[in-house]
């Protein structure tokens, strides 16, 4: 069976920021879809690309998956702490709930290590290479990159050709976070110490967070491989 793209209208981060707010005032889902349909309404006058926008934001927030469940207590903790500093909770959220997101920024990552400029063609074929040659996949493409650049974590330099924008230092807090949000995604994988701090596919940020932190949080197993700290999700 094909994966879901489930990606397909660009996102912009006041939009992120505003679903953010909402699940933080404890609202449910049906609450939530009213607030954002009223909240849209004033940028997007198609019912269907609202409505399409819409579900895109709320997915991570209300869809009923128990490692979603977790990661979202998490992030509206951090919404509490680091009210000015919300890209990261989006970023880790979005990595969690839309696996070609996170397929497409680990690409995008890996491919900035040895090119200073990308290629939107680039890109989406390194895309389709992994998720088939489906007019979905080649439209999600598309709307990523393009949130992508509405959100600021990359530049469009001139058509179709993009730049990555400068990393931005965050906290053990939010590095822990996305760390845990990047090991939903392979539940059983590890990393050494070396790895989490340069993951590809948190290439907006600059992760920063200490061996004694993650031998503390409960969130994560460590342990030695070869000589090497590891990390994984601690299994539940």
């Amino acid at each position: 069976m094909p994966r879901m793209v489930g990606f397909t209208r660009i996102i912009k981060l006041p939009w992120l920021n505003k679903t953010l707010e909402l699940a933080g005032e404890g609202l449910d889902a049906a609450q939530m879809r009213s607030e954002l349909e009223d909240y849209l309404s004033f940028e997007i006058k198609s019912d269907t690309n609202r409505r399409k926008t819409r579900e895109i934001l709320l997915l991570p927030w209300t869809v009923d998956d128990d490692a979603l469940a977790t990661l979202r207590l998490q992030a509206l903790e951090l919404a509490k702490s680091h009210p000015y500093e919300q890209l990261p909770i989006h970023w880790g959220m979005l990595i969690a709930a839309f696996p070609m997101f996170a397929d497409l920024v680990r690409l995008i990552g890996k491919m900035s290590e040895y090119q200073d400029e990308l290629t939107s063609a680039q890109i989406k074929q390194k895309v389709l290479d992994e998720w088939g040659e489906r007019s979905t996949v080649v439209k999600g493409s598309e709307k990523m990159l393009a949130s992508l650049n509405a959100i600021g974590v990359v530049k469009r330099v001139k058509t179709g050709r993009y730049v990555l924008a400068p990393a931005t230092a965050v906290d053990e807090d939010l590095s822990a976070f996305l760390l845990q949000a990047d090991m939903l995604v392979n539940p059983s994988s590890y990393r050494t110490y070396g790895e989490l701090l340069r993951l590809p596919e948190m290439f907006p940020f600059e992760m920063n967070v200490s061996k004694e932190r993650l031998n503390e949080d409960n969130r994560f197993a460590v342990g030695n491989f070869g000589r090497e700290f590891t990390v994984s999700l601690q299994q539940r």
